[in-house]
């Protein structure tokens, strides 16, 4: 005769806990473990955290970090200086970040103003660019 779940006392054992060696059906199983739903519930088994791993930048990487910084420096310095160049019109257009904003000065256009919302624009990008970087420090 086939012994009895000593949980549920319902279906039969399938099964022998290796923490209290009860025999117990295979819906009062947890097979992952092999221990019964009981013995289950009083260990506490923490939940494995995700884990990302670290990475070590290389020198050349490090180096095209170095060249796209000092490139998008540049172009910020054309831009601004397309602004105050003494001819009766400037303009530029700014892609980074999207969506793209078309800037440009005429015949007596207030080049103050223009250039005010290109500081912010400058602010603005460097503000999402540190965001970025904490939040992927963070997460290495």
């Amino acid at each position: 005769m086939a012994k009895i779940c000593e949980i549920c006392n319902s279906r039969p054992a399938r099964y022998i806990c290796q923490e209290c060696s009860r025999a117990v059906c295979e819906f009062c199983f947890i097979p992952e473990r092999w221990l019964c739903v009981e013995c289950y519930k009083n260990i506490a088994y923490p939940k494995p955290l995700p884990t990302f791993p670290k990475v070590a930048f290389s020198f050349p990487f490090k180096l095209l970090i170095a060249g796209f910084i000092v490139t998008f420096i540049g172009i910020i310095i054309l831009m601004l200086s397309s602004l105050y160049v003494s001819s009766a019109q400037a303009g530029f257009i700014w892609i980074f970040p999207l969506p793209p904003f078309f800037f440009g000065i005429g015949e007596g256009e207030k080049w103050p103003l223009t250039a005010a919302i290109t500081i912010l624009m400058i602010v603005f990008t460097a503000l999402l660019v540190f965001i970025t970087y904490q939040f992927v420090k963070k997460t290495l």
